[in-house]
């Protein structure tokens, strides 16, 4: 953004413009999708994915991109001008993509629609990660927190967003060439038309304090998960030969179960001590294991099969709970075996049941295996 490159660079980059500009052939007919209408069984022809659309020139993820537009906006009750803007802006900055960067590297380790190469830009408005990375690349390589960005933005224009066309919100927005998203409202409108009608009570909630979700994500900017080293799955291998022992306050030490099960820390100290041959001997307690001298920090999203997360909760200062990063399963969903707590035994569980809680990340090598 801010420099008539990106122009440039968007649409050498983008799906030619052509395409992008023809006529948009909806298959079917009536309001745009519930979030949670199915696709259905073998479907009519040119019907694919979970937008039921079919339109030339954008595929099924370019078509997520635009439906969350639409979605976020209209949960958050923006005017209709203000979600044509932001789907004009898309259009022009990325053509529905969620672009990652190589002069940001660690934009590549995110799942992405492409690669752009416009000074340090990313995502699908093609923010500037020198300006706004301030809230991490996990953050900015997210297409509902970039759809968001745009909204706060025109939230803040206030009534003089009244008084604007689409195309000068757009533009008083992203601050881009004069007059650039204006070719793209044709477009904009007829992607508004399509989902406008989309049933809000279809979409995730939010969190309390959490931004608008639209209709979530097809896992573009989510990690792109790394293969586990041999260290790593030998971890996984000694702790998971354990799935369904139950836990014991205090159970647990490098040989195995004591008392008749495993705490979370006894699980994890028993595993890293198995897996590195006895190299490695973690304390019984949790913010003990997090701050070993062989503990390496590892950014959250950069997890590896084999690390081990410790979860603190809000206001407290050491850590309460450990598990073992167990990797992602088909839906992209993040895995955590661990011992969770009385009553249950040791089992894999969404990452995502620990949401709330603040998580480091720790990795682990017995001195042999180290780089």
């Amino acid at each position: 953004m801010n420099s008539s490159s990106k122009v440039v660079a968007a649409t050498a980059l983008s799906v030619p413009a052509v395409l992008v500009l023809l006529v948009l052939i909806i298959v079917g007919a009536g309001h745009g999708p519930s979030c949670a209408t199915p696709l259905a069984a073998g479907g009519a022809a040119g019907v694919s994915g979970p937008t039921r659309q079919s339109v030339a020139g954008l595929n099924e993820a370019q078509l997520q991109l635009a439906r969350n537009g639409v979605a976020i906006g209209l949960q958050r009750r923006m005017g209709e001008s203000v979600i044509i803007a932001e789907l004009a802006a898309q259009a022009t900055e990325s053509t529905f993509r969620n672009l990652a960067n190589p002069g940001v590297p660690d934009s590549l380790r995110y799942a992405n629609d492409g690669v752009g190469y416009d000074h340090d830009s990313v995502g699908p408005h093609q923010l500037r990660a020198r300006i706004w990375g301030a809230v991490g690349i996990e953050r900015l390589m997210q297409p509902t927190y970039q759809i968001n960005w745009f909204y706060d933005r025109a939230a803040e224009l206030g009534n003089t967003a009244q008084q604007m066309s689409p195309a000068q919100i757009a533009q008083a927005i992203e601050v881009s060439g004069p007059n650039v998203y204006a070719a793209q409202l044709d477009l904009a409108r007829r992607l508004y038309a399509m989902f406008s009608g989309i049933d809000i009570a279809s979409m995730p909630r939010p969190d309390v304090g959490e931004t608008a979700r639209g209709c979530g994500t097809n896992d573009s900017g989510t990690a792109v998960p790394a293969e586990a080293s041999a260290f790593g799955r030998s971890v996984i291998e000694y702790a998971e030969r354990w799935k369904g022992t139950p836990y014991v306050w205090g159970g647990g030490d490098t040989s195995g179960p004591t008392g008749g099960g495993f705490d979370c820390s006894g699980l994890t100290l028993y595993a890293i001590y198995q897996a590195s041959g006895g190299q490695i001997r973690l304390p019984h307690y949790t913010q003990a294991q997090q701050d070993h001298p062989s503990a390496r920090p590892v950014p959250i999203g950069a997890q590896q099969p084999g690390d081990l997360i410790f979860f603190t909760s809000p206001r407290e200062s050491d850590s309460h709970h450990v598990g073992i990063y167990y990797g992602r399963d088909e839906q992209g969903h993040d895995l955590l075996l661990h011992a969770p707590q009385t009553g249950q035994t040791v089992t894999i569980t969404p990452l995502s049941a620990f949401d709330g809680e603040h998580m480091d990340v720790r990795r682990y090598q017995p001195p042999a295996s180290r780089a």
